[in-house]
């Protein structure tokens, strides 16, 4: 009996499962860090900090999105004295995702 469980839940899972979502996810999330490195070292942050300003933005992709990630980015920037316009903080973005996609598609 364990055994048929088993295999439904496998079964189960495989199908659940999808490759180009669990890529997606990963440049996305590549692409987030990145962006917060742009942006942390335009402010001139030490190393650690830099380092936990990344993972801010990074959480603030997976929790709220893109559009949440331009506005945190633009705020933070211009609030440290560095004029930044959305417009050049998306365009800075879609560079980084082009470099995601590119670093993910290198460690294969």
């Amino acid at each position: 009996m364990t055994t048929q469980v088993e295999a439904i839940a496998r079964r189960a899972t495989a199908r659940h499962w999808c490759p180009e979502a669990d890529t997606r996810d990963s440049i996305v999330a590549r692409r987030n860090a990145l962006a917060g490195l742009w942006a942390g070292r335009l402010m001139h942050l030490r190393d650690d900090t830099l380092t936990i300003y990344a993972a801010e933005v990074h959480a603030t992709g997976t929790v709220c999105g893109s559009d949440a990630i331009v506005h945190k980015l633009w705020y933070d920037l211009n609030r440290a004295g560095v004029p930044t316009s959305r417009t050049t903080i998306s365009e800075k973005i879609g560079d980084l995702h082009h470099d995601a996609v590119g670093q993910l598609g290198a460690t294969d």
